[in-house]
């Protein structure tokens, strides 16, 4: 797998961690105001930067150390601007209908703590669709 696989599969692990995390403290300590949710979201953010960083460092390590040469990310041509542009435009549908669902949830629902977690699960979602097509993509391209 190249720089850019591993790179995609590093994101969606992180996505699907950091998810994991919100999902399982909203369940067993679910948050009273909106800005308690503001700031969980917040700092799943954080996390999930900080998470994916410490994870492509300790990837290319493992891979530089597997492969006994220095694993590196190559220059970036048509190709690879292609894959972007195609994964990058399946993750904006589901940002954009993420947006759309927050925004009926504010319509609908009395409590916009919802609306919040409905926005973050569609971002993080759109982040995962955007990293899954570039590795379908550059796997069949």
């Amino acid at each position: 797998m190249s720089f850019k696989e591993w790179e995609a599969v590093v994101n969606i692990i992180a996505a699907l961690a950091i998810g994991a995390w919100v999902i399982f403290e909203a369940l067993t300590n679910p948050p009273v105001t909106v800005e308690a949710v503001a700031g969980r979201l917040l700092w799943a953010i954080l996390f999930g930067v900080l998470f994916t960083i410490a994870a492509m460092i300790v990837m290319s390590i493992l891979v530089s150390i597997a492969r006994r040469e220095e694993f590196k990310d190559e220059k970036a041509d048509e190709r690879d601007k292609l894959v972007a542009l195609r994964a990058m435009r399946n993750g904006y549908i589901v940002a954009s209908v993420a947006g759309i669902a927050s925004l009926l949830t504010l319509a609908f629902s009395a409590d916009p703590a919802r609306a919040a977690y409905v926005l973050f699960g569609g971002l993080m979602l759109a982040g995962i669709i955007d990293a899954g097509s570039r590795l379908v993509y550059y796997r069949i391209g």
